[in-house]
């Protein structure tokens, strides 16, 4: 993460989905555990607060979850983070091995993997801290520029459009949706 250039040029050396999911699955427990004791001391899983929309989510749905099963809804915040992180990992690979071609990029499938888990290290392990959630996620998309363009050989002003872009539509998510979380009071 300090070193993201060169980092990414050692990426070659790493040949395998299984190393790359279990490196994800193992980060993705940092939030799963330490968001729920964040919201417990009164800080909204929001954009401000959270590093991804995994925490959001899990925020905004696990009083219904609570309400349902009686279970807290501080365990709900950290299973729906960790299963809704989890669950995007083949969804990034796909997204960025089809923006990575549309953009002439060299990079295998197994790359298009690395540029969606790696880049988004930030946030996992320090997303769940409040008021850096923000930070953490622009440093995150950051990441995801070099990334394209150490891994897939792309333009850095086309990994700098389409991360722009993804961010946009994060912006636009957020004033559609609810910028600050959650509507239903905790």
């Amino acid at each position: 993460m300090a070193r993201p250039k060169q980092t990414f040029d050692a990426e070659g050396e790493i040949s395998g989905y299984w190393s790359i999911l279990r490196w994800f699955l193992l980060l993705n427990v940092i939030p799963a555990i330490l968001t729920p004791f964040v919201c417990w001391f009164g800080f909204p899983a929001n954009i401000i607060h959270s590093g991804t929309n995994a925490q959001m989510g899990a925020y905004v749905y696990a009083p219904l979850f609570e309400a349902a099963t009686g279970i807290s809804r501080y365990l709900w915040v950290g299973v729906l983070t960790y299963l809704l992180n989890v669950l995007k990992f083949p969804l990034i690979g796909l997204i960025y091995h089809i923006i990575a071609k549309l953009l002439r990029g060299s990079g295998s499938l197994l790359n298009s993997f690395k540029v969606g888990t790696y880049a988004v290290a930030p946030t996992l392990v320090f997303g769940w801290i409040p008021y850096f959630g923000l930070i953490s996620g622009l440093w995150a998309g950051y990441l995801y520029v070099i990334a394209l363009n150490r891994l897939h050989e792309i333009t850095l002003g086309s990994a700098i459009a389409v991360i722009n872009f993804f961010i946009g539509i994060q912006v636009v998510w957020a004033f559609t949706f609810g910028w600050f979380g959650s509507t239903i009071p905790w």
